[in-house]
C-alpha cells in the first residue's frame, strides 16, 4: 500500500480557507483511519479535515497555520503506518488461507487417487 503525504505547501485563496496537494487520492478505509489517527486541538482536528480526491482542506486563520500543517503531517503520518499495518495482516491472512485452500485440495487429490479404482 502507498503511502499518502503532502506534495505542497498550504495556499489559500481567501486567508482562511487551505489546501494542500497530496501525492495519490486516499482510499475510503485510509480516510476512516484518518479520521481517527489521533487527538486533536481546539483549533484542529482529524476530523475537521476536508479530502476532495488528491487535495486536502482545512479552516484556519493565519496565526494557526503552521499548528495546523503540524498536526495533519503527524496525522498522516500515524494513518499511513496503521494503513501499511492492516494491509500486511490482510496479507498474512490471505496467504494463510490460500496455503490452507491448496492444502485441502491436495488433500481431496490424494483421496480421490487412493479411491480411484473402487
Amino acid at each position: 500500500m502507498d503511502e499518502i503525504n503532502r506534495t505542497s505547501p498550504p495556499a489559500t485563496k481567501n486567508g482562511t480557507q487551505w489546501e494542500v496537494q497530496l501525492n495519490a487520492i486516499p482510499t475510503p478505509e485510509w480516510l476512516d483511519l484518518f479520521k481517527v489517527s489521533g487527538e486533536g486541538s481546539v483549533t484542529a482536528s482529524p476530523q475537521r479535515v476536508v479530502f476532495d480526491r488528491n487535495v486536502l482542506v482545512f479552516k484556519s486563520d493565519e496565526s494557526r497555520v503552521e499548528h495546523w500543517v503540524q498536526s495533519i503531517d503527524k496525522w498522516m503520518a500515524s494513518t499511513n503506518a496503521r494503513a501499511a499495518m492492516r494491509f500486511e495482516s490482510a496479507s498474512r491472512e490471505r496467504a494463510a488461507r490460500e496455503d490452507a485452500e491448496t492444502k485441502e485440495r491436495e488433500r481431496i487429490r490424494q483421496l480421490n487417487e487412493r479411491f480411484k479404482d473402487l
